[in-house]
């Protein structure tokens, strides 16, 4: 019986300290500072603006489909990594025979959702990628969902991870 009467009490201990306090009644630790006021404060400004995310893009666009590898590249944090596997130097060959093959491409994207936090973007879209190779002129089409999470580096937005599939 004694046991079961603990075990009451420290339940009623526990509700008593969950519920809110009566209405007007003052608790100090629930209490906001008066120079810390949502209404005085003012929110971590975010990493970049939309346009800054949509000039990143048609830059990015730009660069590959004119096969300026450099110039893409730049566009990608020393970081980054594409598919949750490759690194930076993987990256550049996977772009730099994708470009050699290539005498023509065309890139495209829909359904664009960009979200911009106070320490990077995520940017999700459906890309379609029109190649046409060097050799015999074949033309070969990739595309699906495709991830982007941009980051601020000295001032520019680059490349922390893409993601894609085809």
């Amino acid at each position: 019986m004694k046991t079961i009467m603990m075990i009451f009490s420290i339940l009623i201990l526990v509700v008593v300290s969950i519920l809110p306090p009566p209405l007007g009644a003052q608790v100090p630790s629930r209490q906001v500072a008066p120079n810390l006021s949502a209404s005085n404060a003012s929110p971590p400004p975010l990493v970049a603006t939309e346009q800054e995310v949509r000039q990143f893009f048609v830059d990015y666009i730009e660069r590959y489909t004119q096969k300026d590898l450099d110039g893409f590249l730049s566009l990608f944090s020393l970081r980054a990594l594409q598919n949750r596997k490759d690194g930076w130097e993987k990256i550049r060959e996977i772009y730099a025979n994708f470009f050699n093959q290539s005498q023509e491409i065309h890139y495209s994207m829909d359904d664009t959702r960009i979200e911009i936090y106070q320490n990077g973007v995520m940017v999700e879209a459906r890309y379609e990628v029109d190649q046409t190779l060097k050799k015999r002129g074949e033309k070969k089409v990739w595309k699906g969902p495709i991830r982007w999470t941009l980051v601020k580096e000295d001032g520019a937005l680059k490349i922390l991870s893409l993601d894609y599939q085809f």
